[in-house]
């Protein structure tokens, strides 16, 4: 330990305030925060010896408060100074404090007292503009729990052309979904990156920002190196770093979840750790009717996790999934009494509802979930499809429209909307759409309303935005192709249409319901025997198809009637011998009296 050093003046020793700087950093990075604690009040009241403590010796003392837990004595410790009107990092801490304790009221009047030179960036100090977007997101995040969610994405905004390095601050405007895909797109490129950080790392955070805005497009190839900025190119030794991180798997997860690639998606987030992205791992486990893999993991984040939404969420996820919508809504607004904001909660929640045939339960959810998530295009999906359940073309129109462009990051969509007066709801949704999803229900409300002309558009859409390289679509869109058979079939197309079922055949093989669609087709193509054989292998798949059943019962009866006199196969039958015994049966053998016998094939 450094000894004291000697001075002249009215004490004879003074202690050394770096070195008790020095410890209090050494013991917050061990996590021994009562030896920091201690070494950070010594060096603030060191520091006061001769006036007031400096900001940088308060802050070291509120931070250590902080991480013990002491959210109101952090606060106290810079506000009764008056620091927070002009130290920034102490009113961060001050804010961060009172966020922590659910009081955002008096966080936001700490930022309203600061003095204004404070809260102007510097071009020439990012140290300053650091701490100033640090200040900005807990402004945010105190915006967001008094539900300003307007002003906390101006607020996360501002932080991020302050500091473009703040991923934090991006993180939390694309889980609002503050912004349409477009708008953070132009967010992102206004963003002050060359400037503020060097060509490696700028392109480092280039590439993550962009597969943070990618996060519903499909996944690209891990070693794909194709700049995105010509201005500002990814080095291969740039991209091979940054594919190694945790946070590349965690997004790639994400989007192959978001592509529905749901075992791919729970292998790419299991190279990480059991624990990242809970609710993306949850989502891929109910797809794949993993129930008792989502119980075990539900009990896991209960255990580890018990103040997060992500644990309640899990289990009320578990319920929804064994078909316990009671309890599934029950553990779900557990999960949004934890955090208001979560708007995957609400989607979850609308689901319980709907899966009981409960719509305008299920609608005023979705609601919920639109408002918490403005930019993000399920929620007007999903009450889009109530919409069509209720017969209410109009409102699914525009619902299924309005999903449409918030997915699509182009602006022609709306002028195709304004422009053409005759152009129907439906055929605006075709021109937009460039997801698959809303295409395909954006297909089956129309053909619930009668427009089968559009739907067959609509889902012929949904098969071009869903292909792969190699222009093949996965066997999750079958239905699509067994829907297009269908519409087919109704606009007087049979032989189209069993094109379209032997396709959603091949693709997911064994379908009774495939066959019996098949059969019809054959049946109004005149191919009776053969229609026969194909329901009969429906009826084989599933014995109590009613579909099939009636159809093979209508194409008997018609090939029986079309058969002639002359056709019908006769059948001669054997000669029958009946021999009558001569001698006295035995007292135990039969004594039937065969002579009274008389037999008739008439």
């Amino acid at each position: 330990m450094a000894k004291a050093e000697a001075t002249g003046g009215t004490s004879t020793q003074i202690l050394n305030i770096e070195f008790m700087r020095s410890l209090v950093k050494q013991y917050s990075e061990l996590g021994q925060w009562t030896s920091a604690l201690f070494w950070a009040d010594a060096a603030a009241g060191t520091g006061s010896a001769g006036g007031a403590a400096s900001g940088d010796d308060v802050w070291l003392l509120a931070s250590t408060m902080l991480a013990r837990g002491e959210l109101h004595r952090a606060a106290y410790a810079v506000t009764s100074r008056g620091l927070h009107r002009r130290h920034l990092l102490c009113l961060g801490v001050a804010m961060r404090a009172y966020v922590s304790a659910k009081e955002p009221t008096a966080a936001l009047t700490l930022y309203e007292e600061c003095d204004d030179i404070l809260l102007e960036p510097r071009s020439t100090d990012q140290t300053h503009n650091r701490a100033l977007a640090g200040v900005l997101v807990w402004q945010a995040r105190a915006l967001s729990l008094l539900d300003r969610r307007d002003a906390a994405a101006t607020a996360l905004s501002s932080a991020l052309r302050v500091d473009a390095a703040c991923v934090e601050a991006l993180d939390l405007l694309l889980d609002q979904h503050a912004f349409a895909p477009s708008q953070e797109s132009e967010l992102i490129e206004s963003l002050p990156i060359a400037s503020q950080l060097g060509a490696a790392e700028g392109a480092l955070v280039r590439a993550a920002y962009n597969e943070r805005l990618r996060r519903y497009a499909p996944p690209t190839p891990p070693m794909d190196t194709t700049p995105s900025d010509p201005d500002c190119p990814i080095t291969q030794e740039v991209e091979a770093a940054r594919s190694r991180t945790a946070e590349a798997a965690m997004w790639r997860g994400r989007r192959l979840a978001a592509a529905c690639e749901w075992a791919e998606a729970l292998k790419a987030l299991d190279q990480v750790d059991p624990w990242c992205c809970a609710e993306v791992r949850v989502a891929c486990l109910v797809e794949l009717k993993k129930s008792s893999e989502l119980f075990s993991f539900a009990h896991l984040l209960v255990d580890a996790y018990p103040h997060t939404w992500q644990a309640w969420f899990a289990v009320g996820c578990y319920y929804y999934q064994i078909g316990k919508s009671d309890l599934a809504r029950r553990y779900l607004s557990k999960a949004k009494s934890v955090e208001a904001g979560a708007g995957c909660v609400w989607l979850a929640y609308g689901h319980s509802f709907a899966h009981d045939g409960e719509h305008d339960q299920a609608m005023a959810a979705y609601f919920k979930a639109s408002q918490l998530m403005p930019g993000c295009h399920l929620p007007p999906l999903y009450v889009g499809v109530e919409c069509s359940l209720l017969n209410n073309v109009a409102m699914c129109e525009r619902f299924l429209t309005r999903a449409a462009q918030l997915h699509n990051s182009e602006s022609s969509c709306e002028v195709a909307e304004e422009g053409d007066e005759n152009v129907s709801g439906w055929d605006r949704v075709a021109q937009c759409a460039t997801e698959p999803h809303v295409a395909h229900e954006a297909g089956c409300a129309a053909f619930a309303a009668g427009d089968t002309a559009a739907a067959c558009r609509l889902w012929l859409r949904a098969l071009d935005t869903a292909r792969k390289g190699n222009d093949e679509v996965s066997a999750r869109w079958a239905p699509t192709l067994d829907a297009l058979g269908h519409a087919c079939r109704q606009l007087g197309q049979p032989a189209e249409a069993l094109q379209w079922h032997e396709r959603a055949l091949a693709l997911r093989p064994g379908r009774a319901s495939t066959y019996a669609a098949m059969g019809l087709c054959l049946a109004l193509l005149g191919r009776e025997t053969d229609a026969a054989d194909v329901l009969h292998t429906a009826l084989a798949k599933d014995p109590d198809d009613v579909v099939s059943l009636a159809l093979l019962d209508a194409i008997v009866d018609r090939l029986d009637s079309a058969l002639t006199e002359e056709e019908i196969p006769s059948l001669p039958f054997p000669a029958v011998t009946i021999s009558v015994p001569t001698t006295t049966p035995e007292p135990d053998a039969d004594a039937t009296n065969t002579a009274d016998m008389s037999m008739s094939f008439d």
